[in-house]
């Protein structure tokens, strides 16, 4: 993964995508995005946290805009898993979750809805 940074980005004059592949389930994950342009607050890995992170519709609605511009830019995301014992598949009592960061359960998340359906 190419770390956020404005010479490279400048250099490479392109968008690129270094972002996971979304889950089809809305209710089973959460995404956060960075969507990094040559109009970003900063760059390097203070870019990619928490301060900068978008909910999918900022983001989306980020690169529609910068598509319809015609401005490159570079995209990355990060999955949590839901915590919903009644929407979720999880055995929240498996060691495969220990540590695990949860996301909010879909219906108390109070990040707006895209229309593809993610928050």
């Amino acid at each position: 993964m190419q770390i956020p940074d404005f010479k490279v980005f400048r250099e490479w004059n392109r968008g690129a995508g270094f972002a996971r592949r979304v889950h089809p389930n809305p209710r089973f994950y959460k995404y956060y995005w960075w969507i990094f342009h040559e109009g970003s607050p900063c760059d390097g890995e203070a870019f990619l946290g928490d301060e900068f992170r978008l909910a999918t519709r900022e983001a989306i609605e980020l690169m529609d805009r910068l598509d319809a511009e015609g401005k490159p830019y570079w995209t990355y995301n990060r999955k949590l898993p839901r915590a919903d014992l009644a929407n979720t598949p999880w055995d929240f009592n498996s060691h495969a979750w220990e540590g695990q960061e949860w996301a909010p359960p879909f219906d108390a998340d109070p990040d707006p809805i895209h229309p593809n359906g993610h928050r």
